[in-house]
């Protein structure tokens, strides 16, 4: 009888969870000492009008408060000098990000580097390795998200585009306090919710075969794959359903502490590539390249992909591993088709762009996180698949 994995499992941060909790956001700033806080967000958190709400909290604590909107897509690092510089110009205290993915990421390298100086960011992957220590701890950080998918609150790493080493990596980082609140993602539009929810259905799946996967993480992940299966469709229909709004939410945060204990490979490797390459959002990279990494992964799991893929609705009978990869994958490739996200060629990519991807993903240590062999043959198989659609 097979045994339960071994493995350590945690949450880097409390998270408040539910409708309204933003408004505690003052409060939780004050809990951690803060006085003076740069508070990260985009134009569209403005623009939604939820940035008044949360300064008015934090006004209400006592709490001097600076804006900062200068976030960029996938956080390059001169973002994160430009906000470091306004920390140390108003000499903030705390860090507080809102917004998505990529105001999240920027929010947590700004409270690294702000504490360390600028040149940690000249050396992100002795860091990352644990080679490296930060001398001071980083700044005092609240993340909110307005966006259900990338699960950041709940993940040790910033996804940062280095300059340095022109690619995407890992900054290590963590919020100190977490504040998931769905109310916060009923504005955002149907395509952004769409792909938003496929980055934590990837992450989700990505986490049940990585190599540090415990029983934990693999029950966090069934459960993101279950919600957004059955919640995803209806948000992108319609974006005041509060329920589905709540339980993407949720899938997001649940996915996020999956993935952050157990982590991602081979396929975050392929969709940070391709999004660096071609500017493509993660999201929709993430959609993409989803079945195509199942489709591999039924090799060495069945098991696990068949239950993926009868929570999507597969109703796989058969216990050989094509099969199962075939039926999962093309079960979860339908549901994307479905969201309205478009395939690479629907995005006009040719093959040959795609293919530019491998030695990338090739000489990314990510990829090999992947619970089985990955060689180059089998990333170039996996981009073929996701290209192709051959599921």
């Amino acid at each position: 009888m097979a045994m339960l994995r071994a493995g350590e499992y945690k949450q880097i941060a409390p998270v408040l969870f539910g409708s309204g909790m933003a408004g505690q956001a003052g409060e939780k700033a004050k809990g951690l000492g803060i006085s003076h806080i740069l508070l990260i967000h985009d134009e569209g958190v403005k623009d939604a009008g939820i940035l008044m709400q949360i300064k008015k909290t934090l006004l209400d604590a006592g709490i001097q408060v600076t804006e900062w909107d200068g976030v960029q897509t996938d956080c390059p690092d001169q973002t994160v000098e430009e906000a470091v510089h306004v920390v140390e110009t108003n000499q903030a205290d705390g860090i507080l990000g809102i917004g998505g993915g990529s105001v999240l990421d920027t929010a947590k390298a700004v409270a690294a580097t702000a504490a360390n100086g600028i040149e940690i960011l000249d050396d992100i992957p002795a860091y990352l390795s644990g080679e490296k220590q930060y001398k001071n701890h980083p700044l005092p950080l609240i993340l909110i998200p307005t966006t259900a998918g990338t699960g950041s609150e709940s993940t040790f790493v910033a996804v940062v585009t280095s300059s340095r080493l022109d690619a995407k990596i890992g900054f290590p980082c963590s919020a100190d306090y977490a504040i998931v609140d769905p109310e916060l993602t009923r504005t955002v539009p149907p395509y952004i919710t769409a792909f938003t929810g496929m980055d934590a259905l990837s992450h989700a799946n990505e986490a049940l075969t990585e190599r540090k996967n415990t029983p934990h993480s693999d029950l966090l992940a069934y459960e993101v794959i279950r919600l957004v299966k059955n919640y995803l469709p209806q948000a992108v229909e319609d974006g005041n359903n509060l329920k589905a709004r709540e339980c993407l939410a949720f899938a997001s945060n649940l996915a996020g502490i999956s993935f952050n204990e157990a982590g991602v490979h081979m396929g975050h490797a392929a969709a940070h590539a391709l999004g660096h390459l071609y500017h493509i959002p993660h999201g929709v990279c993430c959609a993409n390249l989803t079945p195509a990494v199942i489709r591999i992964q039924a090799y060495g799991h069945p098991e696990k992909m068949k239950r993926l893929g009868n929570l999507m609705g597969a109703n796989i009978q058969s216990d050989c591993p094509e099969e199962i990869g075939r039926s999962a994958a093309q079960a979860v490739g339908s549901f994307v088709a479905k969201l309205g996200i478009p395939s690479f060629k629907g995005q006009g990519l040719t093959w040959e762009q795609v293919k530019k991807a491998v030695p990338i993903v090739v000489g990314d240590p990510l990829a090999y996180a992947y619970d089985g062999p990955v060689t180059e043959e089998k990333i170039l198989e996996l981009l073929k698949y996701a290209y192709e659609e051959t599921y």
